[in-house]
């Protein structure tokens, strides 16, 4: 019996990896004091803007970032490229895309602490499916 589940987990967890489309890299700017989030997108794959509508149906890129002693978000998580506004039969709403690569950046301010500590939020789509929403830690260590 533990060893059925132990494989069943393996395997839910090996679909989840083989089914992430986005590759993530996450670094801290410390001369702009931005922690800056990069994605590259699986060919043919696309994923959803904060511009998107909350009530359209897809879930969009959201980051999260522990706010803990020491670290204070100024302002919002910005998008730093232009996303794609189509009309998504699918949804039956005007939606907004990222093809290829996303990049953001969320200013803070830092004192007393080296480490930052998050995830980033998300759905992947292609032309005829939509995967479950994905949520992929991140944690900086500022030297």
């Amino acid at each position: 019996m533990r060893f059925n589940l132990v494989f069943f987990f393996l395997q839910c967890t090996s679909l989840l990896i083989a089914q992430n489309h986005v590759t993530w890299s996450f670094t801290y700017d410390n001369m702009n004091s931005n922690i800056v989030i990069t994605g590259t997108i699986d060919e043919g794959w696309h994923l959803y803007s904060q511009k998107t509508p909350a009530n359209s149906g897809p879930i969009p890129v959201t980051v999260n970032i522990n706010k803990k002693n020491g670290l204070k978000l100024i302002g919002k998580c910005e998008e730093r490229l232009v996303p794609y506004e189509i009309f998504d039969v699918n949804f039956d709403s005007k939606v907004y895309l990222f093809e290829k690569s996303f990049f953001a950046h969320q200013q803070i301010k830092l004192k007393n602490t080296n480490q930052i500590i998050g995830n980033v939020q998300y759905m992947v789509c292609n032309d005829t499916q939509c995967l479950p929403p994905i949520e992929v830690p991140f944690e900086i260590i500022i030297k």
